[in-house]
């Protein structure tokens, strides 16, 4: 299992950095990221994990002028709605003093997956056991699920809160995966007046040759890693 970085300590950093498992790759959550502060994880952990992390990190004491979200289109569309769900989401966030946090449409996705009261029995939590959950719901959304629109939205009160800037960024692209970001409804960013969050994000959004990635055309090889680590760092710190 993959284990998450929870912030607990006050850090000087004024940038900090959300992401999935590509924006993991390019800033990892394990190493010294210069000035930004990596808090990277992967995408399973939904837009919920997400915001968690963040809110542990402001509530800690810390102070950050700007929060990026290295992102891939297609990382947005999780609704708890996955086969991974159990492991990354319920095992590390399934617990009492984060359950106030829950919208109603996260309770009721959790309320679909079998066991789910059950994730943090420690024989459990402890193996790489999980249900063999395979989701019935019906899928009206293209790019934007309903759970990432509601914790993108508490992102942005959080922004008001803490007064920092949130930047939305899109990790390297392969040429492939082109034909389906295309497909994706821009409208259901407009819909929830997420236009600010996204202004540039498909517009930088850097397709490269297939043959730069590993067989899944999302994650880069090993070898092109730190080029793009470079380009985000000067892109981020800009």
């Amino acid at each position: 299992m993959h284990f998450i970085k929870f912030p607990l300590r006050i850090n000087k950093t004024k940038k900090i950095l959300l992401g999935d498992s590509v924006g993991n790759q390019l800033f990892p959550n394990t190493t010294n990221n210069d000035k930004i502060n990596s808090l990277t994880c992967n995408q399973a952990i939904s837009m919920v994990g997400h915001f968690i992390l963040l809110n542990n990190y402001l509530s800690t004491g810390n102070k950050v002028d700007t929060v990026f979200l290295i992102y891939t289109p297609f990382s947005f569309q999780n609704n708890l709605n996955q086969v991974y769900t159990y492991h990354y989401f319920l095992k590390p966030f399934y617990i009492d003093e984060y359950k106030p946090l829950f919208t109603k449409t996260v309770n009721e996705q959790i309320q679909k997956i079998p066991y789910a009261n059950f994730c943090r029995f420690s024989n459990i939590l402890t193996s790489n056991w999980a249900p063999n959950f395979i989701s019935t719901d019906t899928i009206k959304y293209t790019f934007l699920s309903p759970i990432s629109i509601e914790y993108l939205i508490k992102i942005k009160e959080l922004s008001k809160k803490y007064n920092f800037k949130l930047i939305i960024l899109p990790p390297p692209m392969a040429l492939k995966k082109k034909p389906n970001v295309e497909k994706l409804d821009k409208d259901e960013i407009v819909n929830n007046k997420l236009n600010r969050e996204f202004e540039n994000y498909f517009k930088d959004i850097i397709y490269l040759d297939d043959n730069l990635f590993v067989s899944d055309r999302i994650h880069l090889k090993k070898e092109n890693i730190k080029y793009f680590t470079e380009y985000y760092k000067n892109k981020l710190m800009r």
